[in-house]
């Protein structure tokens, strides 16, 4: 007989993302607010610079991109999932 016992789901060196389980929408959730945050500041304070406007606004485009590209991945995971 084997003294061996397998990692329960509980385990601190088990994986936390099981095949059920849905990916974490805190990180989209934070983009969103960032650049919806950026965006705000860009049209409502019309005092600054124009260079801390073009700043600003590049910013909120990247961040925009990187929401874009989570949202992608997030999608692709799924449907791999679901596909099985």
């Amino acid at each position: 007989m084997s003294t061996e016992s397998r990692p329960g789901p509980n385990d601190p060196g088990t994986a936390k993302s099981g095949p059920g389980r849905p990916p974490s929408l805190v990180p989209g959730v934070v983009l969103l607010g960032v650049a919806a945050v950026l965006i705000v500041v860009v049209l409502v304070k019309p005092d600054m610079p124009q260079w801390l406007k073009v700043t600003i606004a590049i910013a909120a485009v990247l961040v925009v991109v990187a929401l874009l590209i989570y949202a992608f991945r997030v999608f692709r995971g799924v449907s791999r999932r679901a596909g099985r």
